[in-house]
């Protein structure tokens, strides 16, 4: 199973606008996402590809996602958000965090991929990954930072189920 890594940057009225408009940038913004913890399934492959194709999916599918994000709506403030993963023949993991700045939240994913590493007696395959993605709040009112890796859909749209 191919998951993707998309990241965007946003910026809006409000936060909940500059979200949106980082969803967009990552062209994920016309699905429900449904927000998984951060398992790995066994034989899935994870590659970063910054923004999905445009219309991969049905608009209005259910498509599974692990999500990072970060707001503001602080004029000057930087927002970071970000993934990391470690893959093992047994799945693999993800850990999503925010901070304030790239940097920082770097640091939070080495920190808990290095623990969610600890606890698991897995084979693992290689070296932590991360995608990291920072944006600043300009004169719109609001920025957002966004990263997710996403999986699949988990619907097929609208469905005729009789009622």
């Amino acid at each position: 199973m191919p998951i993707d890594v998309v990241w965007g940057t946003g910026s809006g009225r409000t936060e909940l606008g500059a979200f949106d408009a980082a969803l967009s940038d990552a062209n994920v913004h016309n699905y429900n996402l449904v927000e998984l913890s951060s398992i790995v399934p066994e034989g899935a492959t994870v590659e970063r590809v910054g923004a999905l194709d445009s219309g991969r999916w049905t608009t209005g599918d259910l498509v599974a996602v692990v999500l990072a994000s970060r707001t503001s709506s602080t004029p000057g403030e930087r927002v970071a958000a970000g993934l990391g993963w470690a893959l093992a023949e047994e799945g693999g993991v993800f850990v999503e965090n925010d901070a304030p700045t790239a940097a920082a939240c770097e640091r939070l994913l080495d920190a808990n991929l290095a623990d969610a590493r600890s606890i698991r007696d897995w084979h693992w395959t290689g070296e932590s990954e991360r995608q990291v993605v920072e944006g600043v709040v300009g004169d719109a009112g609001a920025g957002a930072a966004v990263v997710a890796a996403v999986f699949h859909p988990i619907s097929g749209g609208y469905r005729d189920d009789d009622r």
